[in-house]
Order: structure tokens, then C-alpha cells, then sequence
């Protein structure tokens, strides 16, 4: 019979195992590995936290690297480990504002598409989302990821592609309002979904900003354009 002593001596040499140390060894490692990815996420998003506090405060053209190292708390190394460059952080940042913006629509989308509303209805809540962009110290960054755009391709493809989202979501909006008899039935669906993108986004963007005191709210801006289209 085995005495308890036997046991713990025969659990102890088990523990102690070639085998069972290199599967420790792994798991420690696996381990290590998941808290520096982490460890690195929270880094970048710290980096664009502070970016984005020196962007709203300076400006873009006017804050250096050197700005969001001291914003951010980070060395130098450690912020140039995250992002070699300020181009490097700006497209980060433009393309978080991207996503966000094109998942804020889309959902909007799928929540109207099984309601009742009108082509005004649908304008006015694409217009009061891209209201949102003219508002707080982001004011300036719609602006700024267009003539981006127009230079860096990467940026381009980026935004193109959320955008092609927005407007074959749109389009299917403008197919459902078709067939419950809201609009009049056409064959061109996709140019009737980029002119109405281009009324409701682009354009409610610029006149928010640049017409000043005679600017019109979302809810202004929908009346309008309801009012031209049944005209």
C-alpha cells in the first residue's frame, strides 16, 4: 500500500516533469504575449487620444510630433514604437473617424428601413448625423480628410470605400421607397443614391460651416430639400 509520503513524492517529480514545465513555460509565454498586445493597443489609443486633444487645440498644420509626445505622457521612443510619423497618426485618426461615421449611418439606415418615413424623414437623419461632424473641436476634420484624399491614396481608398457603403445602403433605402410608392419609380437608383450622398453629406457640411449666421439645421436643411424634390 502506498503511504502518503509516496503520494507526495510521486506528485511532486510529476510537477517537476520535463513535460509539465514546458507546458508552463508555454502558457507564461502565451500569457506575456497577450498582456503586451494590450499593453500596446492601450498605447496607440492613448497616443490618438492626445493627438486628437492637440488637433482640436492647434490645429493640424500647427502641431508637431513633439505636441502630442508631451500630451500623450510618452517618451519619445515609445511614441515613435506606436507611429513613426504625425502623417502616420492623422490617417490612424481619420481612419477611426471613417468607421465610426459610416457605422453610425448604416445604422441608422437598417433602423429606418422598416419604418414608414418619408424621403424628407430619411434626409433629415443623414443630415443630423453629418451635423454631428460641424460640431465640437472635431469642427475641422471632415475638411481636412478631404484634401487628404486628394493627395495621399491610401486615405482615398479608405474613404472611398465607406462612402461606397453610405451610398449602396442609401440606394437600397431609395429602392424600398420606390416600391411603397413614397418616390417616383426610376431605373437609375445608383445616380439618384450618389446625388442624395452628395446633397445630404458634402453639402450640408460646407453650408454648416461656411454660411455662418445664414447656415440651417438638419431639420431646416431636410425641409428644403423635401420642398425642391416635390416642387
Amino acid at each position: 500500500m502506498m503511504n502518503n509520503n509516496s503520494r507526495s513524492r510521486k506528485s511532486t517529480t510529476k510537477s517537476n516533469s520535463p513535460v509539465s514545465k514546458t507546458g508552463q513555460t508555454r502558457l507564461l509565454k502565451k500569457r506575456l504575449l497577450r498582456a503586451g498586445e494590450e499593453n500596446l493597443l492601450e498605447g496607440r489609443e492613448r497616443i490618438l487620444v492626445a493627438a486628437r486633444s492637440c488637433f482640436a487645440r492647434q490645429g493640424f498644420a500647427c502641431t508637431s510630433i513633439k505636441d502630442i509626445q508631451v500630451e500623450s505622457g510618452f517618451s519619445r521612443g515609445n511614441l515613435y514604437h506606436h507611429f513613426k510619423t504625425k502623417e502616420d497618426i492623422v490617417h490612424a485618426i481619420i481612419t477611426q473617424n471613417l468607421g465610426r461615421f459610416c457605422a453610425q449611418v448604416e445604422k441608422t439606415l437598417l433602423e429606418l428601413k422598416d419604418r414608414n418615413l418619408s424621403l424628407g424623414d430619411v434626409i433629415h437623419e443623414l443630415a443630423f448625423l453629418a451635423e454631428q461632424i460641424t460640431k465640437g473641436p472635431g469642427r475641422g476634420m471632415a475638411f481636412h480628410v478631404w484634401s487628404l484624399a486628394m493627395v495621399d491614396p491610401d486615405i482615398r481608398t479608405t474613404m472611398l470605400a465607406c462612402f461606397e457603403n453610405i451610398r449602396s445602403a442609401l440606394e437600397a433605402k431609395i429602392v424600398a421607397l420606390m416600391t411603397q410608392g413614397k418616390i417616383k419609380k426610376s431605373k437609375n437608383t445608383q445616380e439618384l443614391s450618389v446625388t442624395l450622398f452628395g446633397l445630404v453629406i458634402p453639402a450640408f457640411t460646407v453650408q454648416s460651416v461656411f454660411m455662418e449666421d445664414k447656415a440651417v439645421d438638419s431639420k431646416q436643411y431636410a425641409q428644403c430639400l423635401e420642398q425642391i424634390f416635390t416642387t
